[in-house]
């Protein structure tokens, strides 16, 4: 696997000197010029010998708290907005903007210069993460060497499973070293989720993207935004930064989506459009939508293709749309797109868990209630039975959302199963207690709802009901492989849990599996004669707290 975590092999260690140069707003207070700087970094506990480390003040902390561990650390200076206790001769660097600051230097120590990688930034509520999947895809399936940061992870092209970094788009410092490394790597283009809060908050500060896609703008984060005109502006700024900053580049926009009106004011003069309903540029007809896949034929200017995807639901026709878009509008090849569809799944997006067992269970990461809604609509013309609904809501962020979260499920599923997503400092019982407000308040809502903020037991308790013909969403935390509790992070992951739970009622073996074994004249496992308790879990706890986010 490719080490992204320093300074590429092609890397030149600058001057403090030339840093200074380089960033006319940051002005040396102390200490001397002449060192060189292999590294920027925010967090002090991350700082090597020759690093400069960036005190920004936060909601929680002020980061000036951690120059003396930074310092300790071999840090080369210290980049702040104010005054600071430091030895004499320490290089301090004071700046009008810590967080501007961090995405300048590290894109002067870092780089890389868009001759060496082109950047594919990927917007929106819902859908970035499948959606920078499928371009990645598409780009690989035409031979194309490419770099993929998202939700589920980065890669670098080489084959290596995705490395975790805990947030939809990394800090700047991160992210600049990141790309270095890609290119480093070998990749010529890298495509990358960009969350409102790293264009609020100048993540993305310094990266030359070429190529701005947006999915959808629903409600999120308007505790951060304030307003939804405030959110859209918030994510318009990548397709500001391609007309400012790449005058062959373009923006690729959802033309079902209202709110694309404003990513063409801000954006480049290119701009390519897709959708279902109106007229695009780049369309789905004939749209066939089964249980375990989704064929549609794709209309552009380039041609028309026929696209069988592995990824099932009209949902994911928007995400294709955008993909092909993209990369049709690089000089793509249909065909590639084509391929591309027919082997692409990503991990915790309407995921299928199958053990053999005569109901289905799906994994996937939605956590507002526009993609909820949209989930459960997707699996429920393939549910003969009952449809069944896990989910909670993350605490610190987002409140308003959780009573529609709740109408939503008790309109949508059948069943109703409350608990615990990332509760964090927050009280779980609390959080369910505003969703079932919603559900209780939905007219024609299930009266199948019930409430465990112990996502273990809450999930194991709903396969335990299942039956033939029942579907098993369990929303919210799609590829997660953890839960944030109170006192820190608990080892989880849907998925691992569901099979888990599927195995203590006997199932274990894939239906495609069983098959097979049948045909070589094998017995497959049975369902065991009755439910037992399941395997002791891998999780790890922290103390006082049970994983899955019950109280001990």
């Amino acid at each position: 696997m490719v080490d992204l975590s320093r300074n590429g092999e092609n890397a030149v260690n600058p001057t403090l000197r030339s840093l200074l140069a380089a960033v006319p707003a940051a002005s040396l207070v102390q200490g001397e010029a002449d060192a060189a700087v292999s590294g920027v970094t925010h967090d002090s506990r991350r700082v090597a010998a020759g690093d400069l480390f960036v005190a920004i003040p936060g909601e929680n902390h002020d980061a000036r708290r951690f120059v003396a561990d930074a310092l300790a650390r071999g840090a080369a200076g210290v980049v702040t907005e104010g005054p600071v206790d430091v030895p004499d001769g320490t290089v301090v660097i004071r700046v009008p903007s810590t967080r501007a600051a961090l995405a300048d230097f590290a894109a002067a120590v870092y780089g890389p210069s868009p001759e060496r990688l082109r950047l594919i930034g990927v917007t929106g509520t819902d859908g970035k993460t499948t959606t920078t999947h499928m371009i990645h895809a598409v780009l690989e399936a035409h031979g194309e060497r490419s770099g993929r940061l998202s939700t589920v992870g980065m890669t670098a092209g080489d084959g290596a499973p995705p490395a975790g970094f805990g947030f939809t788009t990394p800090e700047a410092g991160d992210l600049h070293r990141m790309l270095a490394g890609m290119a480093d790597a070998g990749c010529t283009t890298a495509v990358t989720e960009v969350s409102s809060h790293a264009l609020a908050l100048q993540r993305v500060r310094g990266c030359a993207f070429q190529v701005a896609v947006f999915t959808n703008l629903t409600p999120e984060h308007l505790d951060f935004h304030g307003s939804m005109p405030e959110y859209a502006a918030a994510k318009a700024k990548l397709f500001a930064m391609v007309a400012q900053k790449s005058p062959d580049g373009f923006g690729v926009v959802n033309a079902d989506d209202p709110a694309s009106a404003v990513m063409r004011q801000h954006g480049p003069r290119r701009i390519l459009s897709y959708g279902i309903e109106n007229d695009a540029d780049v369309r789905a007809v004939d749209i066939r939508c089964e249980p375990d896949r989704t064929t549609f034929t794709l209309t552009t200017p380039w041609g028309d293709q026929e696209i069988v995807s592995v990824i099932p639901g009209r949902v994911n026709v928007y995400n294709w749309l955008a993909a092909a878009a993209t990369t049709l509008g690089l000089g793509v090849p249909l065909e590639a797109i084509r391929a591309a569809a027919e082997v692409t799944t990503v991990d915790g997006r309407l995921e299928s868990i199958d053990c053999g067992q005569p109901f289905k269970v799906f994994v996937d990461f939605a956590h507002t209630p526009h993609a909820l809604a949209t989930v459960l609509r997707t699996v429920r013309p393939q549910t003969k039975n009952r449809l069944m609904v896990l989910f909670g809501h993350a605490g610190g962020r987002d409140a308003a959302n959780r009573a529609p979260m709740g109408a939503v499920a008790a309109g949508l599923a059948d069943v109703v199963m409350v608990t615990a997503d990332n509760p964090l400092h927050e009280d779980p019982a609390a959080i369910a207690e505003e969703i079932l407000v919603g559900a209780r308040e939905r007219e024609g809502a299930t009266g199948d709802v019930s409430v465990n903020v112990d996502r273990r037991e809450a999930l194991r308790a709903l396969v335990a009901r299942a039956e033939p013909g029942d579907t098993i969403v369990l929303a919210g935390k799609g590829h997660e492989r953890y839960q944030a509790l109170a006192e820190g992070k608990v080892e989880w992951n849907d998925a691992d849990e569901a099979r888990l739970a599927l195995a203590a009622r006997g199932w274990t073996t894939p239906r495609s599996e069983s098959a097979e074994a049948g045909r070589r004249g094998a017995v497959p496992q049975q369902r065991a004669a009755s439910d037992g308790p399941a395997e002791a879990s891998r999780v790890t706890a922290t103390p006082g707290r049970k994983p899955g986010g019950g109280a001990s």
